[in-house]
């Protein structure tokens, strides 16, 4: 769990994505049963995808001296840290780097693996 600075209470954790991910795969088997919906699958995975952005942008700026212009305070690190969400998820809302496709299509191809041994059953 990696907790925003600045900001008590406020987290964002890997397991909840996954757990966004399990229920969106259930919500896939369903589908292929007759009810569910394909795009809670792909929100599930452009999310993860904008979970792994923010992790990657805020490592990335932990390796920048704190020498700047505005020094290190509270404010400035939850303000790069609200900044360093949104690009993530705009970033994973457009075309991204490709981690949610690749995700989604691996989750369908397991999905439909899975609902042809049901039949077979």
């Amino acid at each position: 769990m990696t907790e925003l600075p600045g900001i008590p209470g406020s987290t964002i954790s890997l397991a909840v994505a996954g757990q966004r991910t399990q229920a969106a795969t259930r919500g896939k088997a369903d589908e292929t049963q007759g009810g569910g919906d394909r795009q809670t699958l792909q929100e599930a995975c452009t999310e993860f995808e904008s979970l792994f952005l923010y992790q990657l942008l805020k490592e990335m700026r932990a390796t920048i001296p704190d020498d700047g212009y505005l020094g290190k305070s509270m404010q400035s690190e939850t303000y790069t840290s609200l900044f360093d969400i949104e690009i993530a998820r705009r970033l994973s809302a457009q075309k991204g780097i490709g981690l949610a496709d690749f995700l989604m299509q691996q989750m369908a191809n397991r999905l439909s693996e899975n609902s042809r041994e049901e039949i077979a059953d």
